[in-house]
């Protein structure tokens, strides 16, 4: 998975880091990264502590609890999702800048546990989260759109389609219990041949999910609407 670097100087307030703690942070993160994406988001703090090699209070100085920590690190990896829907949107080629896309995505959640629970089951929330996490509906509709109007799509495949393909990929890596988690590539590929358009596909019969359901599904709430 890319990492979160070249951003800007990492701030507290409204003043920026010293250069010490700044590295501190830095490093805070790619442990919590590595545990939580090895262990999921049940690990504490403590334990992204001794994995970074840090004291435990050098970690609540930069993050107070858990929820800061957690925002901290899958706001960086949910950009980095817009991003890539923004580079498979300038592809040349329609269906190989949808792969592309797709393909970044189910490695990312494929091997990174914890990612997987904040993006796929809403496992963890809050507010900057839910704004970039239902950000992602005009991409995929965008890149959809793209790969239907060159005809290498098939018309039936909705948004909604994609956060229950990549959880199947998801799910088949961790099927195997580390022993394989690379598998989801096969799946992978198997399911590329079954969306993709050709002249004898049999029309699909069962309809896709609403994104109403995918939301309530991945722990997505709309913001209410303000009284008039």
């Amino acid at each position: 998975m890319a990492e979160g670097s070249g951003v800007d100087a990492p701030m507290e307030g409204a003043r920026p880091l010293r250069r010490d703690a700044a590295l501190n942070r830095e490093k805070i993160l790619l442990a919590a990264r590595e545990v939580f994406g090895r262990h999921g988001l049940g690990v504490t703090l403590d334990d992204v502590a001794r994995h970074a090699g840090v004291g435990v209070g050098t970690v609540y100085r930069r993050f107070p609890d858990k929820e800061t920590l957690v925002r901290a690190l899958f706001e960086q990896d949910l950009g980095i999702r817009q991003a890539s829907a923004e580079r498979a949107l300038a592809h040349p080629d329609p269906w190989e800048g949808f792969v592309d896309f797709l393909t970044e995505m189910g490695a990312d959640l494929a091997e990174n546990r914890g990612l997987q629970e904040v993006i796929m089951l809403g496992s963890h929330s809050s507010e900057p989260i839910e704004t970039v996490r239902g950000g992602m509906l005009p991409f995929l509709e965008a890149l959809i759109k793209r790969a239907q109007e060159s005809g290498d799509l098939r018309a039936e495949i909705t948004p909604s389609d994609i956060p229950v393909i990549v959880q199947m990929l998801s799910a088949a890596s961790q099927f195997t219990q580390g022993k394989r988690p690379d598998v989801w590539r096969r799946y992978f590929e198997i399911i590329l041949n079954g969306i993709r358009q050709r002249p004898d596909n049999l029309p699909l019969t069962t309809p896709s999910l609403s994104n109403e359901t995918v939301e309530q599904v991945m722990g997505l709430v709309r913001p209410a609407s303000a009284p008039e």
